[in-house]
C-alpha cells in the first residue's frame, strides 16, 4: 500500500494544525506521514515534553533506567516501526519521541507518590452500542490535539483521539471496537512491560472484542490502567468489558454489565503499590456522577452532555487548570457507519465533530 496522507482543517478554536490525518501502510510509513504532515506540531509537542520532564538528560535517563522499546518491538512490531517513522518524519531524536510515547510510564518512573487524576469513561451496549471518555492530560499538551485516522493493508480503519507525535490515546476501529482508558497510578508497575498506549493500539488492530481482550490478557502490563472494550465477540455478539491492569496481571472489573463507568481508582485488583499516596481525590465523585446519569443514556448526546459536566468535576476547563486539563474527549455510536464524535480540547469549550468509519463486521 502506498505511503500518504491526507489532512483535513482544524476548527478555528482549536488548535493551528490539521485535526485529522489519514495515514496508509506499514508502521513506519504511517509513522512517516504523521511525522512529516505534523512535523512542526511534533517538534513543538517534544520540545514541551522535554521542558516538562527537566531537559533531555532525564529523558535519556528515564529511557535507560527502563527497558520498554524491546518490549513494544517483541509484542507489537509495528507499532514500535510506526514510532520509529514518527521520529523521522518529525525530525525528532527518537529517544525523546519514544518518551512522548510514554506518558503513564514516565508519572511512576519519575515519582511512585504522585497519584495521577485522569479520565472518565462510560460504555453501553444498549439500545445503540455507545462508548466515550474525557482524556485528562498536562496542560502542556493543549494545542496538539488531533484526530490519527489510519488505513491497513486489510481494508481496516481506526481513528484515535491523539496528540501530535503520539501513536494515540483511545479510539474505535471499522470492525466495530472501541477502547477508552483509565489511569490506576496506584497500582504496581513494570519497566519491562508493554506501554499503556501500545496495548490500547495493539488491541485496536483487533477484528473483534474476543481478541482484543485477549490480546490485553496476554500481554506484560508496564503501568496500571483500565481499558473498557465494546464490540462485537467472535459469536457477532456486542458485548462491553471492563479490564484493570497492572505489574501483577488483568482482572475483570465490570462484571460482564452491559453499561459500566471508570474513573480513576480500581474496582477490582488488589495489585496495590503500598507507596503511592491516597490524596484527596475527584475519582469517586466523578464516578458516582456518571454511573448514576449513566443509567439514562441513550445516544452519543447523552453521554456528551454527561462528559460536558464541570460538577464532578468531570471537564475541566482551561480556566480551571493548573498542571492539568481536559485535554479531549470522544463518543463513539456503533451503527452504520460507526461515527466517532470527538472533541480537541475541553469539551465545555471546543467544537464536537465527527470521523465516520465505513463499518467492516459490525
Amino acid at each position: 500500500m502506498s505511503l500518504g496522507a491526507t489532512v483535513s482543517p482544524m476548527d478555528a478554536s482549536s488548535a493551528s494544525h490539521q485535526s485529522v490525518i489519514d495515514v496508509h501502510g506499514d508502521g513506519y510509513e504511517r509513522g512517516l506521514a504523521h511525522g512529516e504532515h505534523l512535523r512542526a506540531a511534533v517538534q513543538n509537542s517534544v520540545r514541551s515534553l522535554v521542558e516538562a520532564l527537566g531537559g533531555q538528560a532525564e529523558i535519556e535517563r528515564f529511557i535507560g533506567e527502563t527497558n520498554f522499546l524491546p518490549t513494544i518491538d517483541r509484542l507489537t512490531p509495528d507499532l514500535g516501526q510506526e514510532v520509529r517513522g514518527i521520529a523521522v518524519g518529525s525530525a525528532m531524536p527518537l529517544n525523546l519521541v519514544l518518551a512522548h510515547n510514554l506518558m503513564d510510564e514516565h508519572w511512576w518512573w519519575s515519582t511512585k507518590r504522585n497519584r495521577r487524576e485522569a479520565c472518565t469513561l462510560f460504555a453501553t451496549t444498549s439500545p445503540t452500542p455507545i462508548i466515550g471518555q474525557t482524556m485528562d492530560l498536562p496542560s502542556y499538551m493543549d494545542g496538539s490535539q488531533f484526530i490519527l485516522r489510519s488505513h491497513f493493508a486489510d481494508g481496516s480503519v481506526s481513528a484515535v483521539l491523539s496528540s501530535a507525535g503520539l501513536i494515540g490515546l483511545c479510539g474505535t476501529n471499522s470492525h466495530g471496537v472501541g477502547i477508552c482508558v483509565n489511569a490506576l497510578s496506584m497500582l504496581n508497575h513494570s519497566g519491562a512491560g508493554l506501554p499503556v498506549a501500545f496495548v490500547m493500539r495493539g488491541a485496536l488492530a483487533s477484528a473483534t472484542s474476543t481478541r482484543a481482550i485477549e490480546f490485553i490478557r496476554s500481554v506484560p502490563h508496564a503501568s496500571g490502567q483500565h481499558y473498557a472494550i465494546l464490540g462485537p465477540n467472535d459469536d457477532g455478539e456486542i458485548t462491553s468489558t471492563g479490564i484493570e491492569c497492572s505489574a501483577w496481571g488483568a482482572v475483570d472489573s465490570s462484571d460482564g454489565a452491559s453499561r459500566f463507568s471508570h474513573t480513576n481508582h480500581p474496582l477490582a485488583t488488589t495489585d496495590l503499590d503500598p507507596e503511592v499516596e491516597t490524596p484527596t481525590s475527584s475519582t469517586y465523585a466523578r464516578f458516582d456522577v456518571v454511573t448514576t446519569r449513566g443509567e439514562t443514556v441513550e445516544t452519543g448526546d447523552d453521554l456528551i452532555a454527561i462528559l460536558q459536566d464541570r460538577s464532578g468535576p468531570i471537564c475541566v476547563e482551561r480556566a480551571d487548570t493548573g498542571l492539568w486539563m481536559t485535554f479531549g474527549a470522544i463518543v463513539t455510536e456503533f451503527t452504520n457507519p460507526i461515527r466517532m464524535r470527538y472533541a480537541l480540547g475541553p469539551p465545555t469549550q471546543s467544537t464536537w465533530a465527527d470521523v465516520e468509519l465505513t463499518t467492516m463486521s459490525f
